[in-house]
């Protein structure tokens, strides 16, 4: 930790901020001129690579000698002991991108065209110097009291100069980036593609294009995005076209410069126009709805008074106990907190294994638990370690919307936090059909499941079969245009299954992608009974049933359901089944044959965890816990579940009902 140390003689360090590729920023504070900076700090004074350190000194060069309100001041630039940082002006604010996520649906579009006006004039001041950004985004943009953004991060600017010594050699980030980009030939009209990038997500709330990797690629280069408008009605006519000239694929399409992004934004602000609202039934909802419609949870702590006096008692056993060992920290997880006890050189595992009962009474919890570790986090070799962990009275609120903006966007489905705090998924790819066993009381998976998969796929993707037995609990999705609706889904879906087999036999095709890219490629046309288009002519389905005790009475329910998850994979058929009676009547042998993925929640003996997952262990689980199972021959992980709200579940189908 660099918490104290002083740069230079000069420079405090005081707080870590953020870190990245290329440095960690710190907040400290300048002993001469009795002020506070920022530092940037290069992440390995050690590092061998020297077009790394030429990156590094050229961030401070080329953002130093850009003077303007709207771009980041640079104060200094330095070393010590062979440790190279730069100091920055401490920004009083806050990225655009955390802005923008209290912002469901777009900020007002006047503060839209008041940003977007001073962010074109900082623009225009960098490529008067010849220097182009290469990476705006919301995250790079500090705002500042009084909508003043400031352009911050030149960590891969370049300077557009024959002599490119000050150049930096690397691309900015996939969902912000101008195609010409994306094949290493950048000028200042890829600046201006970013930052109709950003302007289109502050007015509507999402991206451009959604996706990641050679998805971004492609739709950059070869997609048009709808016109803000399409979303949102009150985007002036003017601002459409403003932004979607800036998203033109050839930089000859765009403004000609910054500066003139700058003064049509700024004649915007007192004659803009807002469109009439469309009628109800006006547009077909395509994209998937943004993620600012799903709240934050508890915030993440690292530290509170709880766990602070649990480490002091932790202590105080240790020392009564004469054991030689020391408590040299802890972290806290959603559901419970790890305590670290380092062992003395000589002292075994078992005598501290052997304080269970201790520490259970010094903390009055009788589910602590302790396990030895292999490795230490000490950084001295050989040093052993025994986690204490120790679950909380009230476990952190783990929120969807958090685990949807944290994981890259894809088709796995969310179900809540490992015990490490990573998203815990499902990934239907892997693991085609999934069975949940047991009660989780207040949080019903099963809806977390449906409503992840919803915020990401459109009904041309995407339709769902709804089996609900369970005290109405998929009442709230009913509507949504992905629904199938049928007198008897499980009938349905089996002869669905039989015509997409046929289909892929009379093409030689091996799954349904295989033969949606023949209708897509105009080889054989779209089926007359085919659920989708040609653009997705035989979309995912999955069968959702909740309560498969009740279902199990209908007749053949039990061979519907196996012939489903047996032949359902190659064809896009998916199904979760989810029951509370984790019995042999329920859970039968034919129903489990082909489910490979497990989600045990509460169950309450050993015998109906062993129906669940072919192990012991769901019968120890506490509320919003579980237990999954990924694969046959994988061990159960716990998690801690993510919960999703009526009025967020009410969010999302209304936005697709357009």
């Amino acid at each position: 930790m660099l918490d104290g140390v002083t740069l230079a003689d000069r420079y405090r360090l005081d707080e870590k901020l953020g870190s990245g590729a290329m440095g960690e920023v710190w907040k400290g504070f300048d002993l001469r001129l009795n002020r506070e900076v920022a530092v940037k700090i290069f992440p390995d004074h050690l590092d061998p690579d020297p077009h790394r350190v030429e990156r590094f000194r050229a961030e401070a060069q080329i953002c130093g000698v850009l003077q303007h309100a709207g771009i980041v001041v640079i104060h200094d630039a330095d070393e010590d002991q062979g440790q190279l940082f730069f100091v920055m002006e401490l920004l009083p604010g806050e990225d655009l991108a955390k802005v923008m996520s209290r912002a469901r649906n777009g900020l007002p579009i006047e503060r839209v065209i008041t940003i977007g006006a001073r962010l074109a004039d900082a623009l225009a001041a960098a490529h008067s110097k010849r220097v182009i950004h290469r990476d705006i985004k919301p995250a790079n943009i500090m705002l500042l009291p009084g909508d003043r953004p400031k352009l911050c991060d030149f960590g891969i600017a370049r300077v557009l100069e024959p002599d490119q010594s000050k150049a930096t050699a690397q691309v900015g980030t996939a969902a912000y980036m101008a195609p010409e980009q994306f094949d290493g030939q950048p000028d200042e009209r890829s600046d201006l593609y970013s930052l109709g990038c950003v302007l289109y997500e502050m007015l509507t709330g999402d991206r451009p294009f959604l996706g990641h990797g050679w998805q971004l690629i492609f739709q950059h280069n070869s997609k048009t995005p709808e016109a803000p408008s399409a979303t949102r009605a009150e985007v002036p006519a003017e601002l459409d076209e403003l932004v979607l000239q800036m998203l033109a694929k050839k930089p000859e399409n765009r403004p000609e410069t910054a500066a003139e992004v700058a003064a049509r934004l700024k004649a915007m602000r007192t004659r803009s126009t807002p469109r009439p609202k469309p009628s109800a039934g006006a547009r077909t909802v395509r994209q998937p709805p943004s993620e600012r419609l799903l709240k934050s949870g508890v915030p993440e702590r690292k530290h509170t008074d709880v766990d602070d006096a649990a480490a002091k008692k932790i202590e105080t056993v240790l020392r009564k106990t004469s054991v030689d060992a020391k408590l040299a920290g802890y972290t806290r997880v959603p559901g419970l907190t790890r305590f670290e006890i380092r062992l003395g050189p000589t002292t075994p595992a078992g005598e501290v294994l052997a304080l269970a009962a201790a520490f259970a009474a010094a903390l009055n919890n009788t589910a602590v638990r302790l396990v030895e570790l292999e490795h230490s986090s000490s950084p001295l070799p050989g040093v052993a370690a025994v986690i204490v962990e120790v679950p909380h009275s009230t476990p952190d609120l783990i929120s969807l919307g958090d685990l949807l903006r944290e994981t890259p966007t894809g088709d796995a489905l969310i179900i809540g936090r490992d015990r490490d705090g990573n998203p815990a998924i499902l990934d239907l790819t892997q693991s085609p059909h999934v069975l949940i066993g047991g009660d989780a009381e207040d949080i019903d998976p099963l809806r977390t499941l449906i409503a992840s998969a919803l915020m990401r796929q459109s009904p041309r993707h995407l339709r769902l079969v709804l089996l609900d037995s369970r005290r109405g609990g998929l009442n709230p999705f009913t509507e949504l245009p992905h629904v199938v609706q049928q007198e008897d889904p499980l009938t349905w879906a089996v002869a669905e299954v039989e015509r997409r087999y046929a289909d892929l036999s009379a093409m030689r095709c091996r799954t349904a992608d295989d033969f949606n890219r023949e209708v897509r490629e105009g080889r054989t046309p779209v089926p007359l009974e085919a659920l989708g288009d040609a653009e997705q002519v035989h979309p995912h389905v999955l069968v959702v049933v909740d309560e498969l005790a009740e279902t199990m009475r209908l007749p053949s329910a039990e061979k519907a359901i196996r012939e489903l998850t047996r032949e359902g994979r190659a064809v896009g058929v998916h199904v979760i089944v989810r029951t509370t009676s984790s019995d042999e009547r329920v859970i039968t042998g034919q129903v489990k044959a082909y489910i490979t993925a497990r989600l045990a929640l509460k169950v309450p003996t050993a015998e109906q965890s062993m129906r669940v997952l072919d192990q012991v262990g769901a019968e120890s689980l506490r509320p919003g816990e579980g237990l999954l199972i990924t694969g046959r021959k994988s061990m159960p992980y716990p998690l801690r579940l993510a919960a999703i709200s009526n009025e967020e579940i009410a969010a999302i189908v209304n936005h697709w009902r357009g």
